[in-house]
């Protein structure tokens, strides 16, 4: 991995000398760990405001969810 030492720092190092990381660990978990502070926040990493795919952007509303509930001129 390219940021080895920051998962040493967070995990410790096992006898190979790489990170000693659990066994069951998400994608999501690594990624707030190596570039979670370089994007900001670690806690609102994938999602954050700083990223293209932030929750704010997806306030639009779905006509589906809406349409019996729809306005009628009957």
């Amino acid at each position: 991995m390219k940021k080895e030492s920051k998962l040493i720092s967070a995990y410790g190092a096992n006898e190979a000398g790489l990170a000693a990381m659990p066994h069951k660990i998400s994608g999501t978990f690594i990624s707030r760990i190596c570039v979670g502070e370089e994007m900001g926040c670690n806690h609102c990493f994938p999602h954050g405001i700083e990223t293209s795919n932030d929750y704010r952007s997806k306030q639009q509303r779905n006509w589906k969810k809406n349409r019996k509930k729809q306005w009628k001129n009957a």
